[in-house]
């Protein structure tokens, strides 16, 4: 087993180290590593087992070697868990239960290993074990389409690049599971309507790394590909600025990340604009996400980011929809849930 120290983050950020603890990645992370002490708040007891967990499940660290320091532990894949659009949801009580390794790629929070939501349930779905699931996010920027007609739609300015910390730091567990009875999911001071035929992906399912408490509802599209919405919060302290900046990065945190759209071959921005959400300041991108992987038959999703000023300090709402290409029934069902997103 590898010793406990700072590592380079393996979620790749420039000139960061995240602290191991000997069997998990921690949620402290550094520019100035103090070797191998152990950070304050780190606990020094092994953490409690992990939940039964979907979709990508981090590697194990490998064993140091017979000379020098230990070789740092293999990071997990994608950018910190996912969806892309792959994930295989619970079983249904009874039997049952779909596979996919989608957004929902409801892939468990492991002793604090942040696994993305990259490809929810399916390839968007809940993802397996994937080496290839650092892709930089500098692949969106270079791969990014424009729309005719219009400004730079690709909505990547060379100059907006996700930092490790923004793309993983957040705790995606939300303190209690929505109600499913409930006429509406909240979550990060924003709230949509429920819709009682969609499951809903809680807790430790949620594998969003860069929101806190997200919850989000779904429906199969197959069975490696979903279609979704759901609310979450931004912690503004991880780097997010300003709304537009925000929505940004988010957009290429999902789709830099192998978990979440496994294949990515180009993004599209249809809507790339402020506007207001409830009366309040919001930035929305929206844009058509293409994949090219032969586990599934969707070309990709519609996808919407929209970062909302809730009027928290310490955070922002964020609002995520993602709905299969050619499939115009689920486009216009997120789209009826954009109109009646509200705050507080």
């Amino acid at each position: 087993m590898t010793n406990a120290g700072w590592y380079p983050d393996p979620a790749g950020a420039p000139d960061t180290y995240r602290y191991w603890d000997g069997q998990a990645w921690s949620q402290m992370t550094t520019t100035q590593p103090s070797g191998g002490a152990r950070p304050a708040d780190t606990p020094a007891t092994p953490p409690p087992a992990a939940p039964t967990q979907y979709g990508a499940v981090p590697t194990p660290p490998p064993a140091p070697g017979p000379a020098g320091p230990p070789a740092p532990p293999a990071p997990p894949p994608g950018y910190g868990g996912g969806y892309s659009q792959q994930w295989s949801p619970a079983p249904a009580p009874g039997g049952g239960g779909g596979n996919k390794t989608v957004v929902i790629v409801i892939a468990a929070v492991v002793a604090l290993v942040l696994l993305g939501v990259g490809g929810f349930f399916g390839i968007r779905a809940l993802t397996g074990d994937d080496d290839n699931g650092d892709r930089k996010a500098d692949d969106d920027s270079s791969q990014s389409e424009k729309s005719e007609g219009s400004e730079p739609t690709d909505g990547s300015s060379s100059t907006v690049k996700p930092t490790g910390i923004q793309c993983t730091g957040g705790s995606p567990e939300p303190a209690t599971d929505p109600d499913p009875a409930a006429p509406e999911l909240t979550g990060g001071g924003l709230s949509i309507p429920r819709n009682p035929a969609y499951e809903l992906a809680t807790g430790d399912q949620v594998s969003f790394g860069f929101a806190n408490a997200f919850v989000l509802q779904y429906t199969n599209v197959e069975e490696k590909w979903i279609s979704l919405t759901g609310v979450g919060a931004l912690p503004r302290d991880n780097g997010f600025d300003d709304l537009a900046t925000a929505a940004e990065v988010v957009m290429q945190c999902l789709t830099g990340s192998e978990n979440v759209y496994s294949g990515f071959t180009g993004r599209t921005d249809k809507v790339n604009e402020e506007t207001t959400v409830d009366g309040k300041p919001a930035y929305r991108i929206t844009a058509e996400v293409r994949v090219d992987t032969p586990e599934v038959q969707a070309e990709g999703d519609l996808t919407d980011v929209i970062v909302v000023d809730t009027g928290d300090p310490a955070t922002y709402g964020i609002y995520i929809g993602m709905a299969a290409l050619g499939h115009d029934d689920l486009i216009s069902t997120n789209e009826g849930v954009i109109d009646q997103i509200k705050v507080g």
